[in-house]
């Protein structure tokens, strides 16, 4: 039983699982995009910030400054 071949489902049935509504191409969801990119943009800041200050105490420590 453990050796036994998968079984695959039918395309049909596994397609069903991820097309459950077809998606609005017309109109995109504003909210959605504007927290998305907004999110992003402030991690980008954010490991950008902290990479600089990470440096400053790397060359603090290591008597570079």
């Amino acid at each position: 039983k453990l050796l036994a071949p998968a079984r695959f489902p039918s395309v049909s049935s596994s397609r069903s699982k991820f097309y459950i509504q077809e998606p609005p191409h017309g109109s995109p969801n504003w909210l959605k995009v504007g927290l998305t990119l907004g999110t992003s943009v402030f991690l980008w800041i954010y490991l950008i910030k902290q990479h600089n200050e990470d440096v400053l105490e790397y060359k603090r420590r290591n008597g570079l400054e």
